[in-house]
């Protein structure tokens, strides 16, 4: 994809509910692409109940924490005027939002409506089906919103065809991370290891994923590896127990991310509701073969029959037989199948998240 030289588009904001690694490398890349504007960031809150992220851009002059309250807290006046006082203080023109369902981003989308400042809406949704609901939403965000960077396919026909967003107003590319970081490291040989990183929860479509695994023709020589922790281990845990080759690890730390795809030879996502699925672009960006489940939202954008294979969620058979087809391919296929699976995810990267999100700031200038 071209890199995009934009015109000036005024000062930036970028907020997140949290700011992890992957927010840092899109906010680095828009640094550099930005021309003579300057780029901040924020994020909502200090801490969460989900996720334990250090915040590599915590002592950045252009970072802000709208609240010290975890995010799933009420703390909805300090952060509006945390958020009124940043982009006043620091002549903001353009907003970069991350979705519009908490209601403090309602409230900001609002706002910056009534101001005249541009927001671009961040969004991987692609499931909503409710008619009236959606009909709702796209009156709201086609009056509020300006542009909108949405993950993949998927979410690119829903803001069109269910919400009814102009299309000149969508561009897709939302969904990246560093893929330099997770390359794998040289001198690290793959082992017959079908990992899977994935939170220790119910949608993740876990305990289908060991009971295929047991039925599979991988199971007597390869190792089924899951990393992720979460409120399930114990249950998953017993389904593990007395099996060697079904290994549960607790969530691994970003630096050891690239080690852990670098002794894999396949990646596998199951989730049975996953937007997107960032830890695919990762095993993609080691160069891993991936095997997804329809109902992960990058499927149509980053699987396609030379690099991986595609299941349905709900159906145990379905992994079997994809597990089985996995354990007849021969090494060539496996490293014809890692090329492609980089090839493709060379094409979604922060510096492109930049680029799009700079064009949507043009089209919005263009039209507004």
């Amino acid at each position: 994809m071209p890199v995009y030289e934009p015109k000036s588009s005024g000062n930036i904001l970028l907020v997140w509910d949290r700011i992890g690694n992957y927010h840092a490398a899109r906010f680095l890349a828009m640094e550099q692409a930005s021309n003579d504007s300057k780029v901040f960031i924020a994020e909502l809150g200090a801490s969460d109940g989900l996720y334990h992220w250090e915040n590599p851009l915590s002592k950045s002059p252009n970072y802000t924490c709208l609240s010290k309250k975890q995010v799933e807290s009420n703390d909805l006046i300090n952060r509006f005027f945390s958020y009124r006082k940043l982009i006043i203080s620091n002549d903001i023109k353009t907003v970069g939002l991350s979705g519009y369902g908490r209601i403090e981003y309602q409230i900001f989308l609002v706002w910056c409506w009534l101001k005249g400042i541009n927001v671009v809406l961040f969004a991987e949704s692609w499931y909503g089906s409710n008619r009236w609901l959606n009909t709702l939403k796209g009156w709201f965000l086609s009056k509020t919103c300006t542009g909108f960077l949405v993950s993949g396919q998927r979410a690119e026909q829903h803001f069109n065809r269910a919400l009814k967003i102009n299309p000149k107003q969508i561009r897709k590319g939302y969904s990246v991370v560093d893929n330099s970081h997770f390359t794998a490291p040289p001198g690290i040989e793959r082992e017959k290891v079908l990992l899977c990183v994935a939170r220790f929860s119910p949608e993740k479509n876990l305990e289908r994923l060991i009971l295929a695994f047991k039925q599979s023709d991988l199971f007597k020589n390869w190792t089924l590896k899951i990393v992720g922790g979460g409120p399930q281990k114990p249950h998953l845990q017993a389904l593990a127990d007395d099996y060697p080759n079904i290994q549960l690890l607790d969530w691994l730390s970003y630096p050891a991310l690239p080690f852990l795809y670098a002794q894999a030879s396949f990646f596998i996502l199951p989730s049975t509701f996953e937007p997107w699925g960032l830890v695919v672009n990762e095993a993609m960006s080691s160069g891993l073969p991936i095997a997804v489940s329809d109902a992960c939202g990058c499927e149509p954008d980053l699987i396609d029959v030379r690099n991986g294979f595609t299941f349905e969620s709900t159906n145990q058979n379905s992994i079997v037989f994809v597990l089985n087809q996995i354990a007849q391919l021969k090494p060539i296929e496996f490293e014809l199948m890692g090329k492609r699976s980089k090839e493709i995810i060379s094409h979604f990267t922060p510096e492109d998240w930049a680029s799009q999100f700079l064009t949507l700031c043009e089209v919005s200038h263009d039209n507004y």
